[in-house]
């Protein structure tokens, strides 16, 4: 299942960036997931992975991912897996008019029984998706807006 949605902020795609691609920076915006970490880092990112504990309405599961895409500023996607489904999401930056114009595409596959429940359920897991990730939105645009990013 491919769902897209999208976000202008008041803020550069460097800032935006400092806090999409680095797991510690996302646990403050993006709403399910509890902790992360590092298992291996790759000196160009591409290739690192790393571990997130995500819960939703109690229940929590384990993912596993990988960094498959990262240009600074511009690019960041990742491959998540976990008993229950599988994930492709990619975020895209493009400055436009002194905002950020971030885009997020999902692609979102079910495992196992939720495979064929999803295809009656389609329509509200598409909904849920991206009402939560236009809540995150929100957050993210907030912090971005607000907190100042360390100069390099």
């Amino acid at each position: 299942m491919k769902i897209e949605n999208s976000v202008e902020i008041n803020a550069t795609p460097r800032t935006v960036f400092y806090w999409l691609a680095e797991p510690e920076r996302a646990e403050r915006w993006v709403i399910s997931v509890t902790r992360s970490e590092i298992i291996r880092e790759t000196p160009n990112k591409v290739g690192t992975t790393f571990r997130e504990y995500v819960e939703e309405d109690g229940r929590g599961i384990e993912m596993n991912g990988v960094v498959t895409e990262f240009v600074p500023d511009e690019l960041f996607a990742v491959h998540l897996e976990s008993k229950v489904n599988e994930v492709d999401v990619r975020f895209s930056l493009r400055e436009k008019e002194g905002v950020t114009q971030l885009v997020q595409n999902v692609d979102l596959r079910l495992r196992g029984l939720l495979k064929v429940v999803g295809l009656f359920l389609r329509a509200s897991i598409r909904e849920r998706v991206s009402r939560q990730a236009q809540n995150e939105f929100l957050r993210l645009k907030q912090l971005c807006e607000t907190e100042a990013v360390p100069s390099d």
